[in-house]
């Protein structure tokens, strides 16, 4: 089940057409309908969060489709989702992707690439006091 039937499921849970959904939620009745049609218009997080709470539903289930849907289980029966967030970033989509298609030995130089080009970014003094401690341990 994807994002915009699992919306469209946790709204009807609760009984709620899409313009009341949209009314408690502060958005156009279009958003709604955009999130749950085929636009592949998604909420953001934030957003998200607040339609699990109006649905009463775990935001894990409506998030990710793990876990189950309804509050009242538990807790701790869920998947976690990386960080409590979910991922809408395209780019982030397509890196997932191919992580998950990835031997773990790729992985591994993989994540030593990703975090030594996440080091260049950082200032430089920074940067320095990391390699001097490298260096000095």
């Amino acid at each position: 089940m994807n994002l915009a039937a699992r919306i469209r499921r946790a709204r009807r849970h609760v009984g709620l057409s899409q313009s009341a959904l949209a009314q408690q939620l502060g958005v156009h009745r279009s958003c709604v309908g955009h999130w749950e049609g085929v636009s592949n218009s998604n909420p953001r997080h934030d957003r998200l969060a607040d339609l699990a709470k109006l649905c009463v539903v775990s935001y894990e289930w409506l998030a990710t489709g793990r876990g189950q849907m309804k509050l009242g289980h538990d807790p701790l029966d869920d998947i976690p989702a990386a960080n409590g967030r979910s991922i809408d970033d395209p780019q982030a989509l397509r890196l997932l992707g191919a992580w998950e298609a990835m031997s773990s030995h790729s992985r591994i130089a993989l994540l030593g690439l990703v975090e030594e080009l996440a080091s260049l970014r950082q200032p430089k003094r920074r940067r320095e006091g990391s390699a001097l401690g490298a260096i000095i341990s």
